[in-house]
């Protein structure tokens, strides 16, 4: 995301400098030179290259340095053609705003259309192909346009423009940073919060662009007037959810009230950037503004908020921001509210720690009165958004939290947690259990714990046979791995997140590194990187067990990964995979998989058993070894008859038919 947005504001950067620098016929002169220069780029492709840093800065940089001249071409061609629209002889040229609705409205359709239909039906290298052919019709019908503009379809181009105040400006990119933040936000704090749900980044961008489709249309059928009348009833149902808490509501409920919510502000705003919108010659300098509000929230979203925050709290501070666009007059005795509110909740905080007292405050009356005296008796913006901070302070700051937390830490892999919770240590990946410790002496070390006690009777089976036994694991966790295997047992551990290596060597927090793994390596680097680094059938057992909240890597789990984990096991070796997931069948694809690779493909489904400390979990298991496989048939493990069947490859993945709809 972040990389398209710098893409946008390089192309609106552009284009404001060819319509504010150049004449009539030179600014189509300059862009027909870089339109042709776009070409040396084709055939287009992507091969990411490695690097070193922060992840979010090199994935911009390989994408920038590999696709950028073009998507600058096409970026910087829609606001450029808006504006020599707006100089032409026609009816509707004064104002030109409403291409803007058309142009998003495009938008909309292509993100619609590539999860469920381009990226379903071809694989990476035909859309490739396709989007060079298309690319270059798209070139032909821009340079046609370009050269048959004429002297008379710019008559107005010579108009000298109003020079713009700064503020005017600074409330343009104040206006579009807020709802851009407010879609980047709600994206992680539902994903973190309430439910990994795949593809649901296309439900918020989607309303995003809906929003500009809407706002800037002629005659919008949600009007500005009515958003403004009616934003407090739909403020109402996110900010209940903030206070009532994400584990206490059905997440479907909380998914659409905040997704309501989101997209209400967000018509809040983007009406009031086309409310204050300039004269038409000032169109590219209006979209440059937009750009740069975009690039602003994309760096505070992407890169800053998981630098200084350790939770998902952007996301209530976009929705804070998001009240000084409400349009309120100041009324007398506006600070009246925001005194009320801080005695209220002052005194829920320090009343006594009393078993009926703890009771009324778990119905949170408190929060719920302050912030109907926040919503219903604000008398000025400022009021209302000082009255919405102190209550969000008490909502989100974790030393006023019951629930103790012991490390909370946040990276470009998500937020980790760790808690104690019933006599024991738990890590969470954003709303995904990631592993737990139990704090008594005795099963303090037991490895078959969480979703791993469908594995150890495979482990023990093979150490039996292989003495030591030799084992890579991708993807650490918890550590509780490491407790599988005994003191003569070669392990080799693989995982890309530091802030997880740091969390389970902490002994404070888990002591599995510390207690089981006296002869284990630990690498920190990307599984299969790491795994194409190691020797040849090296090992007897590859697990991968490596996830990102309740996600598996697509890139760990194509056709080329399989192959590369089977070059790395012995002949009559052992590949296991969890595929457990509230969300996805992943079984299809590694049953696709292994028959690719002419393997035996096994698959147990583990029922929890709270007594044993064990989570529900799915595990599946390719092996050549037909002995092994007679025997952990019987011994619960299930072979793989069925024709679903799902191959993914560098080449083409897609999550759509794997979604567990029900």
């Amino acid at each position: 995301m972040l990389f398209f947005q710098v893409l946008l504001l390089a192309a609106y950067a552009y284009a404001w400098m060819l319509s504010r620098f150049f004449g009539v016929y030179r600014w189509r002169v300059v862009h027909l030179l870089v339109c042709v220069a776009s070409l040396t780029f084709l055939p287009l492709a992507f091969s990411p290259m490695a690097g070193t840093g922060m992840p979010e800065i090199v994935i911009v940089k390989n994408l920038l340095l590999q696709l950028g001249l073009p998507l600058l071409v096409i970026g910087a061609s829609a606001p450029l053609l808006q504006y020599a629209f707006s100089q032409a002889k026609h009816s509707k040229a004064g104002d030109p705003y409403f291409l803007y609705a058309a142009s998003n409205a495009g938008s909309l359709l292509a993100l619609l259309s590539y999860p469920w239909l381009v990226e379903r039906f071809f694989k990476v290298g035909q859309q490739f192909y396709a989007w060079n052919i298309i690319y270059v019709l798209y070139l032909v019908l821009l340079i046609g346009i370009l050269l048959t503009l004429g002297d008379d379809a710019c008559a107005k181009v010579r108009e000298k423009p109003v020079k713009l105040a700064l503020q005017r400006k600074a409330f343009w990119v104040f206006l579009s940073f807020v709802p851009c933040s407010l879609m980047l936000g709600v994206t992680f704090y539902i994903s973190t919060d309430i439910a990994a749900t795949p593809l649901f980044w296309v439900l918020p961008l989607a309303l995003y662009l809906l929003s500009f489709v809407i706002t800037f249309s002629k005659k919008p059928f949600i009007s500005h007037a009515w958003v403004v009348r009616n934003i407090w009833f739909f403020l109402l149902l996110p900010l209940l959810g903030f206070i009532i808490g994400s584990h206490e509501v059905p997440a479907w409920q909380m998914i659409v009230a905040h997704l309501t919510g989101f997209f209400m502000l967000a018509l809040l705003c983007h009406g009031e950037l086309v409310s204050s919108r300039p004269a038409a010659n000032q169109l590219t300098t209006f979209y440059f503004c937009l750009a740069l509000g975009g690039v602003l929230a994309g760096l505070f979203n992407s890169i800053l908020a998981p630098a200084i925050f350790y939770h998902a709290y952007e996301y209530p501070l976009a929705v804070l921001l998001s009240l000084l666009c409400i349009p309120l007059r100041k009324k007398p005795g506006e600070w009246q509210a925001p005194v009320m509110v801080l005695s209220i909740l002052l005194f829920n905080y320090f009343l006594p720690d009393k078993p009926w007292i703890q009771t009324l405050k778990a119905y949170h009356l408190a929060e719920i009165l302050a912030l109907s005296i926040i919503l219903f008796c604000s008398k000025s913006v400022r009021c209302l958004f000082f009255g919405m901070a102190m209550l969000f302070v008490f909502i989100f700051m974790p030393w006023l939290k019951p629930t103790q937390i012991l490390s909370q830490q946040r990276n470009f892999y998500g937020i980790k947690q760790v808690f104690s919770q019933a006599g024991a240590h738990v890590l969470m990946s954003q709303s995904t259990i990631h592993g737990f410790q139990v704090q008594d002496g005795e099963n303090a070390s037991n490895g078959a714990m969480a979703y791993y006690g469908a594995v150890l009777p495979v482990v023990k089976r093979m150490q039996s046979m292989y003495q030591p036994l030799h084992a890579m694991v991708l993807g650490l966790g918890t550590g509780i791995m490491a407790c599988q295997f005994g003191k003569h047992d070669k392990l080799t551990v693989v995982e890309i997140d530091q802030q997880v290596i740091d969390i389970a060597s902490n002994p404070n927090l888990f002591t599995y590194m510390r207690d089981c793994a006296s002869n284990t390596v630990l690498i920190h680097d990307d599984a299969r990187l790491a795994a194409a680094k190691a020797q040849d059938a090296a090992y007897e057992l590859l697990v991968m067990d490596a996830f990102n909240s309740d996600a598996v890597p697509v890139h760990l789990l194509t056709l080329e990964a399989f192959g590369l984990y089977q070059q790395k096991i012995t002949a009559d070796g052992v590949i296991l995979v969890n595929i457990s997931n509230r969300h996805l069948r992943l079984l299809p694809v590694l049953t696709a998989a292994g028959r690719q690779l002419d393997m035996i493909v096994l698959q147990k489904q583990q029922p929890g058993n709270s007594r044993l400390g064990q989570l529900a979990s799915q595990w599946a298991l390719l092996t050549k070894n037909e002995r092994l496989a007679g025997q952990l048939m019987a011994e619960g493990w299930r072979f793989v008859t069925e024709n679903d069947s799902i191959l993914w490859t560098n080449d083409y993945s897609n999550l759509v038919p794997l979604i567990k709809w029900l």
